[in-house]
């Protein structure tokens, strides 16, 4: 089928004003250089459903895309025909928040649903577009309705869809205290490889027997079917939400305070490591941090307000009393700022120096500062480093213009050797298409790929979906 009779067979199908095929809008959703021959926008689950069929019958692949935030993760595409896009599925099904839980299509953005159920009095609790300042009078515990959220904080929050989040299993700061996407996700539809719309699970906590094969979807990645919609478990507001960030002179002092606060019974929200490339790229200086340590360390308290005013004092002394310098404290509009620049520095990086590399290693927890000190003392680029020191977890940014030297790619590969060594691993997140055969894009292979291949076989069968994008190119 020429590509000319492919975009009428979809206009067909779901209306001519829902297929793009003009040259700029395909150039826009290419994928790693690969340009489709269409870009779909189906309105529900129907269409979604006669769109994937269609696809399948005519051997069409595929590449869902949400916000466009993650889609520079994986190989390129073997082939692409079609990217179809969840931005239609918009609409939040189900707010039930006296059973803490709400169902949401895969397109609605993560801070849409966040203001929605928040609430008009507790906006200034979740980054959204408009800020709203609220007095301290109003913010009083013994209002009757606080509203609840997603104890979710991903990257990209401006543009990342429920949908993307889920598929990436994408996780930030707060999975310290909250845990992972595929810890709260109760419930979940998608469209298999031959059109089925599937439904798993439902709004309770216990809504299955046997295999919980709802979170077999969660970090797919789009290679298993299309997303469409999920429950996920909800949390009443806390009560008071506060950021402290302190300097210090190097990594040892500021290692030292983060191994404290874990000794102890004190619960923080996040608790995060930056290097002096980190601060240089959040925008500290309008917060008063103008002097910029070699290290700092970020910790998010959310609870009551007798819990938080006892866990910021105690993590304050011993920030001083371990060599900590220029402490901040963020409370309403400053503490809402300070975490929705952490949460979209990766992309805003990305704006502005468009061949950057990104990494994401994963390890023990116990390896957190061995890593960071390789990190620093191999990097052959100016670098910056975000650690969630309490989770194993560290990305790193790789700053031009050395990213395009092979000194860049022998250290990867070396950073690479040594997460693997200890039972890690990386996941090369940004990197230039042409790049991409040099480097270890998800890192070492596991035992588990024989799993992974194994669902592929038999859930996609003709490889429709993301083909080659995945690990081992599956």
């Amino acid at each position: 089928m020429t590509d000319k009779a492919m975009v009428r067979a979809f206009e067909d199908l779901i209306g001519p004003q829902n297929v793009n095929s003009d040259e700029p809008a395909l150039r826009r959703y290419a994928v790693d250089g690969k340009t489709p021959a269409a870009v779909v926008f189906p309105a529900s689950l129907d269409e979604m459903s006669e769109v994937v069929r269609l696809a399948g019958k005519r051997g069409f692949s595929i590449v869902p895309r949400g916000g466009g935030s993650k889609i520079q993760t994986g190989y390129p595409p073997s082939r692409l025909d079609l990217v179809v896009c969840t931005e239609r599925l918009n609409r939040i099904i189900d707010m039930d928040t006296a059973n803490l839980t709400v169902t949401v299509q895969a397109g609605v953005r993560i801070r849409e649903v966040q203001a929605s159920l928040a609430g008009e009095e507790n906006r200034c609790y979740i980054p959204y577009e408009t800020p709203v300042s609220l007095s301290d009078e109003l913010l009083c515990s013994g209002r009757t309705h606080k509203g609840c959220f997603i104890p979710l904080s991903p990257p990209y929050s401006k543009k990342a869809t429920l949908g993307g989040i889920l598929a990436s299993n994408s996780t930030g700061p707060t999975r310290l205290l909250y845990g992972t996407p595929r810890d709260l996700v109760t419930g979940i539809r998608y469209v298999a490889a031959d059109g089925q719309i599937i439904g798993m699970g439902g709004k309770t906590v216990k809504n299955v027997s046997g295999y919980d094969l709802c979170k077999l979807m969660v970090g797919s990645r789009g290679s298993l079917g299309i997303l469409c919609d999920m429950t996920l478990r909800l949390l009443p507001l806390p009560e008071q939400q506060r950021t402290l960030v302190f300097r210090f002179p190097n990594l040892k002092e500021a290692c030292r305070l983060v191994d404290r606060i874990f000794e102890t019974p004190l619960l923080p929200a996040a608790v995060e490591l930056l290097d002096r490339g980190a601060y240089d790229l959040l925008p500290l200086k309008k917060t008063g941090l103008s002097e910029r340590g070699s290290f700092g360390v970020a910790v998010g308290l959310e609870g009551v307000e007798e819990a938080e005013d006892r866990m910021g004092s105690e993590i304050k002394k011993m920030a001083m009393e371990g060599g900590g310098a220029s402490s901040a404290d963020f409370r309403g509009d400053e503490h809402r700022d300070f975490w929705d620049s952490y949460s979209n520095i990766s992309g805003e990086v990305f704006e502005r120096y468009p061949e950057l590399i990104s990494v994401k290693l994963s390890y023990p927890i116990s390896e957190y500062r061995d890593m960071i000190e390789y990190v620093e003392s191999a990097t052959p680029c100016d670098h910056a480093v975000f650690s969630h020191a309490g989770s194993g977890v560290t990305s790193i940014h790789c700053l031009p213009p050395a990213t395009s030297g092979k000194t860049v790619s022998a250290f990867l590969n070396n950073l690479l050797e040594r997460c693997s060594s200890v039972g890690g691993n990386m996941v090369v997140e940004r990197v230039k298409p042409e790049l991409k055969s040099e480097l270890p894009v998800w890192g070492a292979g596991r035992d588990d790929i024989r799993v992974m291949k194994w669902l592929k076989e038999r859930l996609d069968p003709d490889r429709i979906f993301s083909p080659g994008r995945f690990v081992s190119r599956i």
